[in-house]
């Protein structure tokens, strides 16, 4: 990042790090692999019996995976540039948390379709509460890459970013954790479907190795710690978002995890005929 100067930047410890000539190959790699994956996704949007609203979160992940992965190509052979450097920064934090908010979403249905209005009154006050938490950690993301500017200026500037990033980032696992324990906990306590909740847990188990990585990659000092390397940054977190991303796509959502509005045949004959594709 020589044209840029790195100086004032050097102590935020940006996940992913500033992208350098090693990160072009794994770049393209999993930009193949998302552009191979997309037909998948696109069959699911105008698909009838698969379309939902759900899908349009991890719609909105994909596009931001494409733009940074396009962007981190281009960072990496050298062409740097402060407005490059901000975009991608925003869509490294913003993007994986877009595929959260489909999670929640999906436990929600999947007690609603088995306890209908016997459902507690604390589930649904739960999944406001995380969805609510979601939208305050994707602000405070977008806040942390739109300050980016001023890390250059002073040094109350870095300071500013670093604190956004590790509340968004700590944010962010307090929510995927919570989700997870409340998936798992109305499972047991209302002997919920063994399949659709195991099932969740897939993409909910991504999104926390995700999470917990980022919060310790942001909090890592050592610049030669395993955390910190760009081996770890592809594997624990673009890896685990691209098996969390095609684990939302690979079956056909409204089936398995029907709106409470579907008719009880719909509800009864789960898994419906099934497009599990």
């Amino acid at each position: 990042m020589s044209s840029l100067g790195d100086e004032p930047l050097s102590e935020i410890n940006f996940t992913g790090g500033f992208p350098e000539n090693k990160d072009f190959a794994p770049s393209i790699v999993f930009l193949i692999a998302y552009v191979l994956i997309t037909p998948l996704f696109l069959y699911r949007i105008f698909r009838r019996q698969d379309r939902t609203l759900i899908l349009i979160r991890p719609g909105i992940f994909l596009g931001c995976r494409y733009a940074m992965l396009i962007i981190r190509a281009i960072l990496a052979k050298g062409h740097y540039s402060l407005g490059l450097l901000i975009a991608e920064l925003v869509l490294v934090s913003i993007g994986f948390l877009f595929l959260i908010e489909p999670l929640i979403s999906l436990w929600e249905r999947h007690v609603k379709d088995s306890l209908g209005d016997n459902r507690p009154s604390w589930v649904v006050r739960l999944g406001r509460l995380l969805k609510i938490v979601l939208i305050v950690t994707i602000a405070i993301s977008a806040a942390s890459g739109a300050l980016v500017n001023q890390a250059f200026k002073s040094a109350d500037g870095v300071q500013k970013v670093k604190t956004l990033r590790e509340t968004g980032y700590i944010l962010s696992l307090v929510v995927v954790g919570l989700a997870i324990f409340a998936i798992v906990y109305t499972h047991l306590h209302f002997s919920l479907r063994t399949q659709q909740t195991g099932f969740l847990l897939i993409p909910a188990c991504c999104l926390l190795i995700v999470a917990v990585y980022r919060v310790v990659q942001t909090y890592q000092t050592d610049p030669d710690a395993a955390s910190r390397s760009t081996a770890a940054f592809y594997i624990l977190q673009v890896l685990f978002e691209f098996i969390a991303f095609i684990a939302l796509i690979s079956i056909s959502l409204p089936t398995w995890y029907p709106d409470y509005k579907t008719s009880s045949k719909e509800k009864n004959g789960y898994p419906l005929q099934t497009s599990q594709v």
